[in-house]
C-alpha cells in the first residue's frame, strides 16, 4: 500500500510538472485576454442596486438547487424577483426553496413580496430536455430572466452514457441546454435575458473538441479532455444558434451572456481521486474559492447589466470583464460551427419523446 501510494503521488508531481507550463500560459492568457472595448468591466451591484432591475419580475434557473444556480437564485429573489427553479431532485428543490425564502424574508430590500417555486426538471437527455420545454410553456407564464447553469462533473475514470448514447457531462452541458434555448421562444417573453453558465468566459486559447466525444463514439480519457469537450461544445453550440436560429438572428429575441461561474466553495466537483480531492479543497477554500451567495450577485449583476450587447452575445470571464474570441477559439468555432448544428438538429429530430 505504502509503494502504491508513492507511485501515486509519483504521478501527481509528475503531472503538476508538466502541466506548469501551459498552466502559465493560460493563466497570462486569462490576464491578457483581448477586452470587448464595448462592454469593458461589468460593475458589481448591491442587492439593492439589482432591485432596482428585477423587482417584480419573474426569473428561471435551470439547475438552481445548487452551486452557482443556487446563489443566483438567493440573490435574485431577495432582491425582489419571483423566482422559479427546476431542478432533477424534488427533497432539493424543496430545500433551496425554503433556504431562499428564509434568506428573501429578512431582507428589507425585497419586501418580502418575491415567491419561490420549484419545478422538476431535467435536461439530462432529448427526451426530459423537451418535456420540461413543454410542462414550463403549459404553465402560461413568461419569463424576464433565464439562467442556465445545469451541469454534472465528469467522472472520466467511469465514463457514463445517457439514454441518447452520449457522454452525460456533454448531453446536459450542449445538447440539453441547446433544446432549452432553441424553444425559450415557448417559455419567456420578448427581448428577454439569458445567462449561461458554463466556464464559458474564459476562451482557454487551446483546440480540444472531439466530435467522436461529442457523439458518444469515444469515451474521454482524462478530467481535462471530458471538461474541455463539453465547455468547448457549449461555446460552439451557442455561436450555431446566433448563425442558424431565427429567434436568435431575424427576431433578436434574446439578450445572452456567457460567464464562468468562477471557483465555488462547495464540494460539487469532489469524486476524482484524492489527489484532486485535495487540491480542490485546498484551491477553493483557502485560495481562490468564493461561496456561493457571492457567486450569485457576481451573474446577477452581469445579468442584468446595461452594458450588455443589445441583441447578441456577450462573453463574460470569472472576474466580470467582457472578452472576445482568442484567435485560435474563433477558428474551432467556424470550423465546427456547422457540424455542430447538424449534430443537434439532428438529436433533436430524431430522439424526441414519442
Amino acid at each position: 500500500k505504502i509503494m502504491i501510494a508513492w507511485k501515486r503521488l509519483a504521478v501527481l508531481v509528475a503531472a503538476i510538472a508538466i502541466s506548469l507550463r501551459p498552466l502559465a500560459h493560460t493563466l497570462h492568457w486569462l490576464n491578457t485576454a483581448p477586452p470587448d472595448e464595448n462592454v469593458g468591466a461589468i460593475p458589481i451591484l448591491s442587492i439593492e442596486g439589482l432591485s432596482s432591475f428585477v423587482k417584480g419580475k419573474h426569473a428561471i434557473l435551470i439547475g438552481g438547487t445548487r452551486g452557482v444556480g443556487f446563489g443566483t437564485a438567493q440573490a435574485l429573489a431577495t432582491a425582489g424577483a419571483h423566482v422559479t427553479i427546476v431542478g432533477r431532485n424534488k427533497d432539493s428543490g424543496a430545500k433551496a426553496v425554503s433556504k431562499i425564502q428564509d434568506a428573501s424574508g429578512s431582507s428589507a430590500s425585497s419586501g418580502s413580496t418575491s415567491k419561490v417555486d420549484f419545478i422538476q426538471g431535467d435536461i439530462g437527455t432529448v427526451c426530459t430536455a423537451m418535456e420540461l420545454v413543454e410542462r414550463l410553456e403549459s404553465r402560461g407564464k413568461r419569463f424576464d430572466l433565464a439562467v442556465v447553469s445545469a451541469a454534472t462533473f465528469p467522472d472520466w475514470t467511469r465514463p457514463l452514457q445517457n439514454d441518447d448514447g452520449l457522454d452525460k457531462s456533454f448531453a446536459i452541458g450542449v445538447v440539453g441546454r441547446f433544446l432549452v434555448y432553441r424553444n425559450m421562444y415557448r417559455f419567456m417573453k420578448g427581448k428577454a435575458r439569458v445567462l449561461n453558465v458554463m466556464a464559458s468566459g474564459h476562451k482557454a486559447p487551446v483546440d480540444m473538441f472531439d466530435e467522436d466525444i461529442a457523439t458518444g463514439d469515444r469515451n474521454v480519457t482524462s478530467l481535462i479532455e471530458a471538461m474541455m469537450n463539453f465547455g468547448i461544445g457549449n461555446e460552439i453550440m451557442i455561436e450555431a444558434l446566433f448563425k442558424y436560429d431565427k429567434n436568435y438572428i431575424d427576431e433578436k429575441e434574446f439578450t445572452m451572456v456567457s460567464t464562468h461561474p468562477g471557483m465555488l466553495s462547495t464540494d460539487l466537483h469532489r469524486g476524482q481521486g484524492w489527489a484532486f480531492d485535495i487540491f480542490e479543497y485546498i484551491m477553493v477554500h483557502y485560495l481562490v474559492g468564493i461561496s456561493e451567495e457571492e457567486a450569485g450577485v457576481r451573474q446577477s449583476s452581469i445579468l442584468v447589466s446595461e452594458k450588455l450587447h443589445p441583441s447578441g452575445l456577450t462573453l463574460v470571464d470569472h472576474l466580470g470583464h467582457a472578452r472576445v474570441y482568442d484567435p485560435v477559439m474563433a477558428d474551432l468555432i467556424e470550423q465546427k460551427r456547422d457540424w455542430m448544428w447538424s449534430f443537434l438538429t439532428a438529436m433533436e429530430r430524431n430522439h424526441a419523446c414519442k
